[in-house]
């Protein structure tokens, strides 16, 4: 089997609470999706449908390969994750297909790059009025209508400074059946800003909890850092 191509990232998101099952295991299956411990599978055609009727299970042998619905399910709660948590620690997500593993990489990365620079752009016009009368040791942004102004003429630039977390592709059945036979590659790629903040945040929103006020404080302060250093560029 084919090994999906991971590569680490960087992130900033933030969140309020999650409905996500309490034995939350997909955290540790998206975990291996870094690791690369988990290998390209097939992706039933009926995988949908399967994992809407499932019952909870229980964790698999930490030996054992995940089963497409859990990989699935792991993928499903990761996207719903990533749009929560991403109104305050920003982080996006890009879901690509194609006849080859690299075809689809690009294509989920083109994606993923695009939705950081319209969620960094959000975030911006969203928390430089909080800081306007605010002192600059807050992280927060000062001048607040001088760098939002400049900022949003710069908003592809926060892109640069973005990393991809992770990288996972499986081969799908209900595609490659259509495509008489080739196989179809799905990808998906996560890009963050700050990737400890990123896994923090991921970690207590798979324990059900709301995400903590340190980290939504610390991701404003980071995206402020560099709002001011692509202020200087200008």
């Amino acid at each position: 089997m084919k090994k999906s191509i991971l590569t680490p990232v960087v992130i900033i998101c933030s969140m309020m609470m999650l409905p996500v099952n309490a034995n939350a295991f997909w955290l540790d299956i998206v975990k291996e999706f870094v690791t690369g411990g988990i290998k390209t599978i097939m992706m039933p055609k009926n995988i949908t449908t399967s994992v809407a009727d499932k019952p909870v299970t229980e964790a698999p042998q930490s030996s054992a390969q995940p089963k497409p619905e859990d990989i699935w399910d792991a993928l499903s709660k990761l996207d719903k994750v990533c749009q929560e948590i991403g109104k305050s620690v920003p982080c996006s997500i890009g879901i690509g297909r194609g006849l080859s593993i690299e075809m689809a990489r690009d294509k989920a990365l083109a994606k993923a790059r695009i939705e950081m620079a319209n969620t960094m752009g959000t975030f911006v016009s969203n928390n430089t009025g909080v800081g306007a009368q605010s002192d600059e040791e807050d992280g927060i942004f000062k001048e607040t209508a001088t760098y939002l102004a400049k900022a949003e003429l710069k908003t592809e630039q926060f892109v640069s400074g973005a990393q991809q977390y992770m990288s996972y592709t499986y081969i799908d059945e209900a595609g490659t059946e259509l495509n008489k036979g080739k196989s179809v590659y799905v990808t998906t790629v996560v890009m963050v800003m700050n990737k400890e903040l990123f896994v923090r945040a991921l970690e207590e929103v798979a324990k059900e909890k709301p995400l903590s006020q340190q980290i939504i404080k610390e991701s404003k302060k980071g995206v402020a850092e560099i709002v001011k250093t692509l202020i200087k560029k200008i």
